[in-house]
């Protein structure tokens, strides 16, 4: 299974960023699930981790 984050808006919106430098000040959120743009983690570990780098208080993980 593959994991991506989203917000926890009744409406998801996804979170756009480089997996190699992620912070707090390098994400963008997308209205659309562009799976070119939106990356994409092999576990929940690792999205929770991108998640916390970026220091999200909350997150909704979408398994595809």
């Amino acid at each position: 299974m593959r994991y991506v984050l989203a917000t926890t808006e009744r409406v998801f919106r996804w979170y756009v960023f480089d997996p190699k430098t992620v912070s707090s000040t390098t994400y963008s959120l997308s209205e659309v699930l562009d799976l070119n743009i939106v990356p994409i983690a092999g576990d929940k570990a690792t999205a929770k981790l991108w998640a916390q780098e970026m220091g999200l208080k909350t997150w909704r993980y979408v398994r595809l």
